[in-house]
């Protein structure tokens, strides 16, 4: 007997998938990996690698991820639906939670200590050495965490309240391959060359 699984249970599953597998799966999106257990679309769209005008290319290109059958069935689209550019994929949302959720459980020691100068730069400290950490790993591209004077005045910090600030560039997901091709005669200028290496 076939089970019809709504899509967004499936797409649910095969991102806690990605997470259990995946060391840094938030740079990764559930577009382009093989879904395992699909046997069928209800509703196929039309889909070619080198034709973005088909349905799936339509609904991609309005920000809408579809379902192919490419070598397995598989999701394809990385968008959100934001409106802002910066988290206009998926892989940017889950980076700027991930990067949130590990300074915040980083920066616990630091809670309820003596606010002194040296905490500060403790806690800046701490910060970059993580997102240096990060960067390494190549799951960012860049990132540091500094003290803004701007936002921290004498009332705030009397008060226990510390603002650092910190920027991060994430990596950006390869969507859109583009292949110039060229015919060109220059490889026939040294023929009799690569007749003598075997070539």
């Amino acid at each position: 007997m076939t089970q019809v699984t709504p899509i967004i249970a499936t797409a649910l599953a095969m991102r806690a998938l990605i997470d259990d597998t995946y060391p840094s799966s938030f740079t990764k999106s559930i577009s382009n990996i093989p879904v395992p257990g699909i046997a069928g679309i209800m509703q196929p769209r039309t889909w070619d690698l080198e034709d973005p005008n088909t349905e799936v290319g339509y609904l991609n290109a309005n920000e809408v991820t579809s379902v192919i059958q490419h070598q397995g069935f598989r999701f394809w689209g990385n968008r959100t639906c934001s409106s802002d550019p910066r988290f206009a994929f998926e892989t940017g949302v889950l980076t700027a939670q991930w990067l949130l959720d590990t300074i915040i459980e980083g920066c616990f020691p630091f809670v309820d200590q003596p606010l002194t100068p040296v905490l500060v730069r403790d806690i800046i400290e701490s910060i970059n050495a993580k997102l240096r950490a990060t960067v390494s790993q190549g799951w960012l591209l860049g990132a540091r965490c500094w003290y803004n004077d701007d936002l921290n005045n004498a009332q705030d910090l009397s008060q226990g309240m510390l603002w650092v600030d910190y920027d991060y560039t994430p990596v950006p997901t390869l969507e859109n391959l583009k292949l110039n091709q060229r015919i060109t005669d220059s490889y026939l200028i040294d023929f009799g060359k690569l007749i003598a290496q075997g070539v």
